[in-house]
């Protein structure tokens, strides 16, 4: 990493411009998805263009952080030296879905004994109220080939900004320890803007997901996230098996947002829900550690 990126201004500077874009794609679509009057679950096609878009913001940020620092002609090689590929990092990058598939499964199997889950809506949306089933297997295949194509390669825009940047720019001022965590409240937080602009959307359709939680949620489990992303990304010296892992959260971990039943007990639920969530976390935490010993033999 060239000097003048790993400067606090400059890290101040990508952090500003990440959410700056992401504000104005994310709010400027929150207009018009009001004015469409759309359900939550029939978004149209336009959020998952604004989603993508919004996911490429850090990397686009780099780009203009690297503009400000003169060095420009350096972002390519940059860029290029975290895309490598060999045999490491093609296999972890096909074992890199499976700590986040775990994690879903642990999550849906704790949190209907926790009585969570509303096994009515699960059994509507996979067909089954248990993953492992047929049909369950069945979406959390369509989930893994989502997630190591697609998904994956969208998830290179934030995982080259969080993980091959940030990160490494942090370690250097605060540690390994204090990096994954500032990290993971400034990408938390930085998926707030998607949230206020569908408030009234999402109000209505979750009613037990307040902003409140909503931001508490995404900053404990980026924290808890940015550790197994920057295991596989030191691992492997490569962005691909991240990607990986993030694309396929983002292909599967829709489904419990919408099968939470919310009680009268508010303050049960929610801490019936962090168990179930500490659960699902620690499995893909420790999934990722046996991938990541693996690696080292390969």
């Amino acid at each position: 990493m060239n000097p003048y990126l790993a400067l606090p201004s400059a890290v101040a500077l990508f952090v500003a411009l990440a959410y700056a874009l992401d504000a104005c794609l994310c709010l400027g679509f929150g207009k018009l998805f009001r004015k469409l009057g759309a359900s939550i679950r029939s978004l149209p096609a336009s959020f998952t263009a604004v989603a993508t878009a919004c996911m490429f913001a850090p990397l686009a940020s780099l780009y203009l952080t690297s503009i400000a620092c003169g060095i420009q002609s350096e972002f390519l090689s940059f860029l290029l030296s975290w895309l490598r590929i060999d045999v490491r990092v093609l296999t972890v990058f096909l074992l890199a879905p499976l700590p986040p598939i775990a994690a879903l499964i642990v999550f849906i199997e704790v949190g209907k004994r926790l009585g969570i889950l509303d096994t009515a809506k699960l059994r509507e949306l996979v067909g089954s109220e248990s993953l492992a089933s047929a049909k369950g297997l069945r979406l959390i295949g369509v989930g893994y080939v989502a997630g190591a194509s697609i998904n994956a390669l969208v998830a290179i825009g934030e995982e080259i900004g969080w993980r091959a940047y940030l990160t490494p720019a942090l370690i250097n001022y605060i540690g390994l320890a204090g990096a994954i965590i500032a990290v993971g409240i400034i990408w938390g937080l930085w998926h707030m803007p998607i949230v206020v602009a569908l408030k009234p959307l999402i109000e209505r359709e979750l009613p037990w997901a307040t902003p409140k939680l909503i931001a508490l949620n995404y900053v404990a489990s980026c924290i808890a996230l940015s550790y197994p992303l920057y295991l596989l990304l030191a691992t492997t010296h490569s962005v691909l098996p991240p990607a990986a892992f993030h694309g396929t959260m983002n292909a599967l971990w829709r489904l419990p947002q919408f099968v939470i039943r919310a009680t009268e007990s508010r303050r049960r639920d929610m801490a019936r829900i962090a168990i179930a969530s500490a659960s699902s976390l620690g499995s893909a935490i420790a999934i990722t550690q046996a991938i990541a010993v693996i690696a080292t033999h390969i």
